[in-house]
């Protein structure tokens, strides 16, 4: 047993720290590791993909395997045994390694520790040591080899295979903080950097009871699969730009993870400008909200599908009038302000007469045939059939708000 000692761990200690100090990886730390005490060992990142291992194929445990040949595991895996056993969360809710002897890990005992830099989960060690008698010792192991791959995941010598780059990870933090960068134009330089390219969409989604290693998990699966994603997660959402924007591409990929995980999911409408930002931001965030409220779980919520529910469901302060607007009524305020026309005031109160001609050419005014006509170019204008009940109860709702909320002033939507 002098392999495993007091003594034995002190050396292997001192060595590490020096091998650090003169730039050693995280393979050569794994590897070394390995070769001193000739316990199997494996770091994957917070998706439990392959980062790396060292150890004896033979006695490594089948999820282990399916890591190592696969670079990650299977879904059923993940679910059935990590999230719903339970051991996910008791890895995540101690700072020091655990003794794992259960679900997926019960014929295989081993220790396990997550690492943490600045709060975020970034991956996990685990040491496979059978014997019953070597617990103290791998735990202690493992202990030091979460510091070590936590200085080393700072380093510039380590980067996770799947991770976002340093340029992607400062635009993501500024994109989305639109209180201290409100002007896309300050973030051309990263946005020309990546090649960030319409059609644009933003989504926000979290896990129903704000399980962060679930989030985590979740992240490390988008990042993996989407060249085309900015991220970024705060108060426990995961905040999501999509660009160069496939539509298949964003029902497969992105409604599976939110249905499989039991996720709250709320999509803005999709865009072409990043300088309208904002705006589709806090349309997200509408649509996530109301998801939760109603708790609409398992799907995407879509903020033009929602609107009458985040209208009736949200409080007037949460919410600007830009974000609320839809694109058609917007085209209408922007033609009447190009054209010194009242198109918006005469389907206003269209809608208030419901919908009879007779009734809103009297209140207008207006000869007959100048409502008819009138009414044409807003359908024109709009792409709406505004006859239609369901489109004539959104109108009438999104301009009921309009006047709640003393919204009257045409600049707002110039050169919109």
């Amino acid at each position: 047993m002098a392999r495993y000692s007091e003594k034995s761990l002190t050396q292997y200690t001192n060595q590490m720290i020096e091998n650090i100090a003169k730039g050693s990886t995280i393979e050569e730390l794994i590897d070394y590791t390995y070769q001193t005490f000739r316990l199997p060992l494996i770091v994957a990142d917070p998706g439990y993909r392959w980062i790396t291992s060292a150890g004896d194929q033979k006695v490594t445990d089948p999820f282990w395997q399916q890591i190592i040949e696969h670079g990650e595991p299977t879904d059923h895996t993940i679910m059935a045994y990590y999230i719903e056993d339970g051991l996910m969360q008791a890895i995540t809710g101690s700072r020091q390694a655990i003794n794992i002897n259960w679900g997926v890990c019960k014929d295989y005992p081993q220790t396990s520790g997550p690492i943490y830099i600045d709060d975020n989960l970034e991956g996990f060690v685990s040491v496979l040591f059978m014997e019953e008698k070597l617990l103290r010792f791998s735990l202690r192991l493992n202990d030091l080899l979460c510091r070590f791959c936590t200085i080393l995941m700072r380093s510039k010598n380590f980067r996770l295979k799947h991770a976002i780059n340093p340029v992607k990870e400062l635009l993501a933090q500024k994109f989305f903080d639109t209180a201290n960068y409100p002007q896309i134009n300050k973030l051309t330089e990263y946005v020309d950097t990546l090649r960030l390219t319409p059609q644009y969409c933003i989504v926000v989604l979290a896990e129903k009871n704000q399980e962060e290693q679930i989030l985590s998990h979740i992240k490390s699966r988008i990042v993996k699969d989407g060249s085309n994603v900015l991220f970024l997660v705060k108060k426990h959402r995961l905040y999501i730009l999509f660009h160069h924007l496939q539509l298949v591409e964003f029902e497969e990929n992105l409604l599976s993870i939110v249905h499989q995980y039991n996720l709250y999911c709320g999509a803005s409408d999709v865009f072409t400008g990043l300088n309208q930002r904002r705006k589709y931001i806090q349309q997200a965030e509408l649509a996530f909200e109301t998801a939760a409220i109603l708790n609409r779980n398992r799907e995407c919520t879509y903020f033009s599908k929602s609107l009458p529910e985040i209208l009736l469901l949200q409080p007037l302060e949460k919410y600007s009038w830009e974000s609320i607007v839809p694109t058609s009524l917007r085209k209408l305020f922007s033609y009447d302000h190009a054209h010194e026309t009242e198109l918006v005031k005469t389907l206003e109160i269209y809608l208030y007469q419901r919908n009879d001609i007779n009734q809103t050419a009297k209140e207008l005014h207006i000869h007959r045939n100048t409502l008819i006509y009138r009414l044409n170019k807003i359908r024109d204008i709009t792409d709406l059939e505004i006859d239609e009940p369901e489109v004539a109860w959104i109108l009438q709702l999104v301009l009921k708000v309009r006047g709640m909320m003393g919204i009257r002033e045409k600049h707002l939507f110039e050169g919109k």
